[in-house]
């Protein structure tokens, strides 16, 4: 407001006049240029942008569509190759159950466990990764559900495996209580309760006829797998022989790629989120943390988010208009989401009942808008410059001259020479009875409130740099040294390793080694002992290796039980016998450890030369870690270099 008030201060001088005058006139003619500019530019921005983004999300919903596309398919010729076969009643009329089934103490009856682990069929071909349960609660088994079965294990296990490189697993289940599932990661057969009632939950239930009049295909909401360790939603496609519900052909889907994809594919500016049809998010930037917390969907009323609320009422109401008034060629729509200023591009995609959205803020519109809007006020501006000339030319004498010992007074002071114009070395125009005169003196006065609070606050600045220097050093010390061991940290690893592969590369030789150990089951070690006890273990080991490196050497812990030492031994016999003298040392303190095969603690170690051809520091410390994989997998205690 004080700038508004400025002019109107001086509207009773000739300044003053002349310059309220000039700058409306001139401010009038820039804002309506602005204007005009803007909205036209405005316009064709939001077309171009709307279009760019319905580009973007349309192949975005086909490429994330494709999977859940593949599973209905894949169960659709799944169910007319089961249906073919389970209608003619020659085949397998004796299905030899129970050659592969067997009933356990606990009333559940499984599959062999020969089954999962892999044989070689009649026709010779190796068959694994097979389970089956049928539940305790079914005491006769039929030769109708017999023979089902069986039909459905011959069918998955050829086409279980077909399907494995795009789904962890294929399963069949039946209304009866029994499941055949092919996952050659997990025997779930063999593992599940005895007591398991698949039917009494939704994902078998919402099959049945009771629930599932109309027999249409059943996606699940979201939820987080604890054996896959994924995001995953199952897909179940009922299939009936008349009237008859036979078995649910499934695939369980996952989703991590989607949900990672979620985060980083998106046009600049904007971002990507996933909700459900019936009012649950599935996936959002914001609120990953949570879903990873929750394993599953979130309720958007459970989650309060106002903005998520309103959002999916929006999208809810456009797809109610969608549905009185199609767009049969837009698979790809917007809506204006006008309390939160953005655009939200929508798709359905093919599966689960989930809108794949796009927010897109008008924001990035108006910025292309506002530039051209500047370009408009610069020429504005310009217009206004030439008019100040003209004042300039004509009250020169009144005012420049004055204004002119202000601003090398305002120079003097910029440039920290209080001084000068505190004691009046610098010319200003105090003598005059004006408004510039006014303003001279009180720039005087100020100058010298200035040069006495400059002194003090550079006599207090310098006693605070001087104890912030010492702080800081001390940190950085800190910074690179572990707490428990005081060996040197991941940080300093980082900088070292960096530096001394920078210098290699630049001789073009072979001039320093990486080591990489790990103490031997230190887990276990910890379980066993305590971990206070591991702590001095570590501690302990690490003086040992520190020993045990020669000038110019330096030991790290890399993280948990894990040392790095760069060696700068050049000749690879003697490095390869001082590596393996340290993991020697180690084992000849004979430090007890009941959980090792060796009875005592040892190290395990990978070692890694410097070559001319390598890339930079990852690429030794990716050979350091391979080749100690393969020392852990070897049996421990031992070195591979």
């Amino acid at each position: 407001m004080a700038g508004w008030r400025w002019p109107a201060a001086l509207s009773g001088t000739l300044l003053g006049r002349f310059v309220v005058r000039l700058a409306g006139w001139s401010m009038l003619i820039v804002l309506a240029l602005t204007a005009i500019g803007y909205s036209t530019i405005y316009d064709r921005e939001e077309r171009e942008a709307l279009d760019s983004l319905k580009a973007h999300l349309l192949e975005r919903g086909r490429t994330e569509s494709a999977i859940f596309q593949l599973a209905a398919s894949n169960m659709e010729l799944f169910r007319e190759r089961f249906l073919a076969l389970y209608a003619d009643p020659a085949i397998l009329a004796d299905p030899n159950f129970d050659t592969f089934f067997e009933r356990g103490a606990d009333g559940a009856t499984r599959l062999r466990q020969q089954y999962f682990d892999g044989m070689v069929g009649p026709d010779g071909i190796r068959r694994a990764g097979m389970s089956g349960f049928i539940g305790g609660n079914q005491k006769v088994i039929s030769d109708e559900l017999k023979r089902r079965l069986m039909l459905s294990y011959h069918l998955l296990a050829d086409y279980g495996a077909a399907w494995q490189n795009r789904f962890i697993n294929t399963t069949i289940s039946t209304p009866e209580n029994a499941m055949i599932m092919f996952w050659p990661a997990f025997a779930w057969g063999r593992e599940v309760e005895a007591d398991l009632d698949m039917t009494a939950f939704s994902v078998v239930r919402s099959t049945m006829f009771a629930e599932n009049p109309d027999r249409h295909a059943v996606w699940t909401p979201l939820y987080h797998d604890h054996t896959a360790k994924a995001w995953m939603v199952t897909y179940q496609l009922p299939v009936d022989y008349q009237g008859k519900h036979l078995i649910n052909a499934g695939h369980d889907v996952l989703v991590n790629d989607l949900m990672d994809r979620l985060i980083t594919d998106h046009l600049p500016g904007s971002y990507n989120f996933v909700m459900a049809a019936d009012g649950h998010l599935v996936a959002h930037p914001l609120w990953m943390d949570r879903l990873r917390k929750e394993l599953a969907t979130i309720n958007l009323q459970k989650l309060g988010d106002e903005g998520l609320l309103r959002t999916h009422a929006l999208i809810r109401d456009s797809v109610e208009r969608r549905k009185s008034d199609p767009s049969p060629d837009e698979n790809v729509w917007i809506v204006d989401d006008v309390a939160d200023d953005a655009y939200l591009a929508v798709t359905r995609l093919d599966g689960p009942d989930w809108w794949f959205v796009a927010r897109y803020p008008k924001a990035l519109v108006a910025a292309t808008a506002h530039q051209a809007a500047s370009a408009i006020m610069a020429m504005g501006t310009a217009y206004f410059l030439a008019m100040l000339v003209l004042v300039f030319v004509l009250l020169r004498r009144q005012v420049a001259d004055p204004i002119l010992q202000l601003k090398n007074a305002s120079e003097k002071v910029a440039a920290g020479n209080y001084a000068a114009v505190a004691d009046g070395e610098t010319p200003l125009p105090t003598a005059t009875q004006d408004e510039i005169g006014l303003l001279a003196r009180s720039f005087q006065d100020m100058a010298v409130r200035v040069r006495e609070a400059s002194d003090s606050l550079a006599e207090q600045v310098a006693l605070r740099t001087e104890a912030l220097d010492a702080a800081n050093k001390q940190l950085e010390e800190w910074s690179l040294h572990d707490a428990l061991t005081g060996a040197h940290n991941r940080r300093a690893f980082d900088a070292d390793l960096r530096s001394v592969f920078d210098l290699a590369q630049r001789q073009g030789k072979a001039s320093f080694a990486l080591l990489m150990a790990d103490i031997d089951h230190f887990q276990a070690y910890n379980s066993a002992y305590g971990e206070a006890a591991g702590d001095q273990i570590l501690r302990t080991l690490f003086r040992v290796l520190a020993r045990q490196v020669g000038q110019g050497d330096r030991v790290y812990r890399h993280g948990g039980a894990r040392a790095a030492i760069i060696l700068t031994e050049n000749d690879p016999v003697a490095l390869e016998a001082r590596v393996r003298a340290m993991l020697d040392d180690v084992a000849a303190l004979a430090l007890p450890h009941q959980k090792s095969p060796h009875g005592i603690v040892t190290l395990s170690a990978g070692l890694a030369r410097f070559k001319p051809d390598m890339t930079g520091p990852a690429d030794m410390a990716r050979l350091a870690d391979d080749r100690l994989a393969a020392a852990r997998a070897g049996g421990h205690n031992r070195l591979v270099a």
